[in-house]
């Protein structure tokens, strides 16, 4: 994981908001770092903004970097290493519980779109007794997902969960038979390991917000046009996949570092469908989390800020987005 020392980071930041323009005006890009902590649909939106220029059309000048999971883009956004992150929602509202200052300003998915993969043998959730599962990391959602399907089929003192990493080390411990199964957007193994889908979680009939992304609190208070340009942008991207799949699968290609095509076309078409066109945080998407974590009632707003998201709706300026030309 590349970081810029923090100090330099800080001097980078604060140079940004002190010049920073209103969303929209033409002025020099602004550099500054963003984390996204899958290689999955989930992220694609916010690679595809960087593709087209959209970035840059609000005065950023955004460098996207990988994080391995969402614990660690909540941990690099607090600790000032990155100014935005795309993190799992369960991560960033275990962090805000925890007295963590920030807030999401858009949910990328309201429901759960993540598969549960398994070996070959494995042909039953009974299969399961006795195995391991693979998760990038604890707290991160492909670990909440887990859990939550563990307790669903009453499997949760039969199983072992173990932490991989990322999602590309969850996927070399199942193509070597390290693990059972995992829940993840994007297995990546070849044809010999033959993984076998024995779950779709959007099936199981609850909503689930997927990945936000989220800034400091204090940002969005202080320098809100920045923040809103961000989602201005994100949104853009996200509208820019449906018109421009050529130039989509590039920034797939390249920020997923992917070569087969099969692969490429499999998260393009996972992003089309479910990256929400409105990335509104939903309250009954966090319910399920909520409930999970025990803090059933706990208020949207102490997580999440939507006012940027309305405002972009009251414009219009998402269907107009979504015009043919």
């Amino acid at each position: 994981m590349r970081m810029l020392p923090r100090l330099i980071l800080f001097t980078i930041f604060q140079l940004f908001y002190l010049s920073a323009p209103m969303a929209g005006a033409a002025a020099e890009p602004h550099k500054f770092v963003m984390g996204y902590s899958t290689v999955g649909a989930m992220a694609a939106g916010m690679w595809m903004a960087k593709e087209i220029g959209a970035y840059e059309k609000y005065g950023i000048d955004a460098e996207l970097i990988y994080i391995s999971s969402g614990p660690t883009v909540v941990q690099a956004l607090m600790g000032g290493d990155v100014v935005g992150g795309l993190a799992a929602t369960n991560s960033v509202i275990a962090a805000v519980l925890r007295g963590a200052p920030m807030v999401s300003v858009l949910s990328t998915c309201n429901r759960p779109y993540h598969r549960l993969w398994v070996q070959p043998e494995i042909k039953s959730f009974d299969d399961l007794k006795g195995k391991v599962l693979g998760v990038t990391r604890f707290g991160s959602v492909t670990d909440n997902l887990t859990r939550m399907i563990l307790k669903k089929y009453g499997l949760e003192n039969a199983v072992n969960v173990r932490q991989m990493g990322g999602t590309i080390e969850v996927s070399s411990a199942f193509q070597n038979k390290q693990i059972a199964g995992a829940v993840t957007s994007s297995l990546r193994v070849d044809e010999k390991a033959q993984p076998r889908l024995l779950a779709k979680l959007e099936d199981m009939g609850f909503q689930y917000s997927m990945d936000v992304i989220a800034h400091a609190r204090d940002d969005l208070k202080k320098y809100p046009q920045v923040v809103e340009g961000m989602v201005r942008a994100y949104t853009e991207g996200v509208a820019a996949m449906h018109f421009q799949k050529e130039r989509a699968n590039k920034a797939i290609a390249k920020y997923a570092r992917l070569k087969d095509q099969k692969k490429i076309d499999e998260i393009y078409q996972d992003s089309i469908v479910y990256l929400e066109k409105t990335p509104r945080v939903e309250p009954e998407s966090l319910n399920s989390i909520l409930d999970f974590m025990g803090k059933k009632g706990v208020p949207l707003e102490t997580f999440a800020d939507n006012s940027i998201v309305d405002k972009m709706v009251r414009e219009g300026f998402i269907d107009k987005l979504y015009r043919k030309p």
